[in-house]
């Protein structure tokens, strides 16, 4: 069975102390009419007391009181306002060894509180397996099994008892993780995943620390060197049904082992643990660098077009003055047009008051047609409406 401390020891006394508070004394430790009737039918006051202690402290928090236990104010008051005794008188009860034992018996006897045996031992630790494999912390895997044993009536048997049987839970759902995520592993795939600890061409790193580097500022380097993480990551094959059996606290946890061992740390683990940790991280990492290659792709093509837009606001703004004068010329046009036919006046000689012919063929075939031919009169006039 495991020796290894899961909880300490701030956490032992949180799990085994007595209510104080108002709340918790209420909700655990307010005895029933039924309770009171067998309470009552001891003999002295120093009996009633000790007997409702001992009571409420198997309900809550699931636990024998200790000889001489210290028993605070608050929940010694609070029974004793209950049964109608003084605080004072558990002194005399404290002196009385043999009493403890006998109540202990009736205790059993009468609201059914049962001794840890060893197969309601194997039955609980079956019964935690699965609770474990969906969780990693050893406190809150203590608080289930003990409201557990409240809710069987089953006497916490002590803290170190108790603790062994969270931390082989622990071990046992680690073990068990560690099994689902190599057991379909082919030996190709092992020796990949192993082969991601070695030194990396680049530098003086393994080639996991180089897949875990962030990926930098955006630019085309920088994309195809994502690419060329991601690729390394595929060639293992490792498919998604690989770690879908396994809780996601347990995989978060594992790639974060991933993350914070070194290469030289994680090969000398065992190769079930090193390989279920590899292939935890490679999931995670396949996800991350594919969100990362997709984020870098938005942001080049948004730098290219903002290249673009730019391009174009820089030629508008070059040829605004161009644009602007042909503009004003085709107005004067359109307006010596109009006025020769509405006076009958001949269209050709009113162009030619606005422009010369020369100078018209050149504004309108501009200076980029180097090569084109002149252009003659009449067809600098049949060109006017498609400017117009």
């Amino acid at each position: 069975m495991p020796r290894r401390s899961v909880l300490t020891e701030a956490q032992h006394a949180e799990l085994f102390a007595l209510p104080e508070s108002e709340p918790d004394l209420v909700r655990y430790w307010t005895l029933s009419s039924a309770d009171l009737r067998v309470i009552t039918s001891r003999r002295r006051p120093h009996n009633r007391l000790g007997f409702a202690l001992q009571l409420c402290a198997l309900r809550y928090p699931g636990r024998l009181l200790k000889p001489g236990e210290f028993i605070p104010d608050a929940p010694l008051r609070f029974v004793g306002d209950q049964l109608g005794v003084e605080p004072d008188a558990l002194a005399d009860y404290a002196t009385r060894g043999p009493t403890r034992y006998e109540q202990l018996d009736t205790l059993r006897e009468v609201f059914g509180f049962r001794q840890l045996s060893r197969p309601i031992h194997a039955e609980l630790q079956a019964w935690l397996l699965p609770i474990a494999l969906t969780m990693t912390g050893g406190i809150d895997l203590a608080r289930i099994l003990m409201e557990e044993f409240r809710r069987r009536q089953i006497i916490v048997p002590g803290i170190t008892s108790l603790e062994r049987m969270v931390s082989k839970a622990l071990l046992d759902a680690e073990r068990n993780v560690g099994n689902l995520l190599t057991g379909s592993l082919t030996s190709v795939q092992c020796g990949l995943l192993d082969s991601l600890l070695l030194q990396h061409n680049a530098g003086r790193i393994s080639i996991l620390a180089w897949i875990r580097q962030p990926p930098g500022r955006p630019g085309r380097r920088a994309f195809a060197e994502i690419l060329e993480r991601l690729s390394t990551l595929r060639a293992i094959g490792l498919e998604p049904e690989v770690v879908a059996p396994v809780h996601p606290e347990r995989l978060r946890r594992l790639n974060q082992e991933g993350v914070r061992l070194t290469a030289q740390h994680l090969s000398v683990l065992n190769p079930i643990r090193r390989r279920a940790i590899l292939a935890a991280t490679v999931a995670e990492m396949q996800i991350a660098l594919t969100d990362d290659a997709v984020m870098m792709f938005e942001r080049l093509i948004g730098q290219m077009f903002r290249r673009a837009e730019r391009r174009e606001e820089a030629a508008l703004k070059r040829d605004k003055r161009t644009i602007n004068g042909k503009i004003r010329l085709l107005a004067r046009l359109g307006t010596a047009i109009i006025d020769a036919r509405d006076s009958g006046a001949d269209p050709l000689s009113a162009i030619e008051e606005v422009i010369g012919w020369d100078d018209l063929g050149s504004e309108i075939v501009g200076p980029a047609s180097r090569n084109a031919l002149p252009i003659s009169p009449r067809a600098a006039y049949m060109m006017i409406p498609a400017l117009s």
